[in-house]
């Protein structure tokens, strides 16, 4: 799965995504702008790195909604909403967790907290790798210009040690 993040406008960004089996689907206006690092990329970030599949992401993976994308895509419109629904009502901790970690890993980038305690098998060595991952997409997202797009591949379950 493919996911363009897209400045679209001062303080403004859209997600959008498309891939095989999924109908194509965006979020816009995305929650939490931010000029460094986009709270719906910092999520894009941690799940993918962590391999949680239940998260945001890995809803929209398995053709789910996210219960925040949406389709244009009439001929599946109906039945997206019923089995993202499913999907979402079925992976409630991996989406905590997903925010959980996120938050921490931001206050951790953001030099907010000096350290990160273990969440839920998450060690304070792989926030410093996603914190790394930040540094990275960071560098691009702050450059773009307002219409212009960065494009970051779903690896799904592939979990990173």
């Amino acid at each position: 799965m493919k996911v363009t993040f897209t400045k679209t406008a001062a303080r403004r960004y859209r997600v959008s995504v498309e891939g095989p089996g999924i109908a194509p689907s965006w979020m816009e206006p995305a929650p939490g702008y931010d000029d460094q690092l986009p709270h719906d990329m910092a999520h894009f970030v941690v799940e993918n790195e962590l391999g949680i599949s239940g998260g945001v992401f890995g809803q929209l993976a398995q053709g789910g909604h996210g219960r925040t994308f949406h389709t244009e895509d009439i001929q599946h419109k109906r039945k997206l909403g019923r089995r993202g629904d499913r999907i979402a009502a079925g992976n409630r901790d991996d989406t905590n967790l997903s925010e959980t970690v996120v938050a921490i890993a931001c206050q951790a980038w953001n030099k907010k907290i000096s350290g990160a305690s273990q969440i839920k098998g998450v060690s304070p060595e792989r926030i410093k790798q996603i914190c790394g991952v930040f540094d990275t997409v960071s560098a691009v997202w702050s450059k773009l210009a307002i219409g212009e797009s960065m494009t970051l591949e779903w690896r799904g379950k592939e979990r990173k040690k």
